[in-house]
């Protein structure tokens, strides 16, 4: 059996996810047992591709809100590293839902306050609201409040409180 190597299947050197700093891989190649593969997307230019606006949602609330929502009626779907700040999207009949999920350290007792703590979402999503035609809202667990729920609309915030007989309208 005979091996032939390429120029354009050896990897240039670099840093590997494992620590090592020099890498003399052959392109394809088979995973090695506990050695981790990180792959990078680059954007044209260069830099990572969206690595700035992506959003991480993998946490113990995200998965309480999935199970609040199919408790009533919706078909919840948790996004992971979507360049939205939204964490799940959950259908019912013709009633789309857009949820993003805050788990918050501090009290977040009103729509003002969260507004001040979380300027950036709450920004993005207020003209959201006014180009979708589907509910959007807020829910933010903290250990001091526990759930408060807020309706975003294309002015601004307001505390939902109907919740939970506002999710089967």
């Amino acid at each position: 059996m005979t091996t032939e190597i390429n120029e354009q299947d050896v990897i240039a050197p670099g840093a590997l996810a494992s620590g090592a700093s020099y890498s003399n891989r052959i392109n394809p190649c088979e995973a090695v047992a506990g050695e981790i593969t990180v792959i990078l997307h680059t954007a044209p230019g260069g830099n990572e591709a969206g690595t700035a606006q992506r959003y991480s949602r993998n946490t113990a609330h995200v998965h309480e809100a999935l199970k609040i929502l199919a408790a009533h009626g919706y078909v919840p779907v948790r996004l992971a590293e979507s360049p939205l700040p939204v964490s799940i999207i959950a259908f019912s009949k013709d009633d789309p839902l857009l949820v993003l999920v805050i788990s918050a350290r501090k009290p977040v007792p009103s729509a003002a306050r969260l507004r001040t703590d979380y300027p950036g979402a709450v920004e993005y999503l207020c003209p959201m609201a006014a180009r979708l035609h589907c509910r959007i809202m807020i829910w933010v667990y903290s250990p001091a409040c526990g759930w408060r729920y807020y309706r975003v609309y294309p002015g601004g915030l307001a505390y939902d409180h109907r919740f939970p007989s506002s999710l089967e309208d």
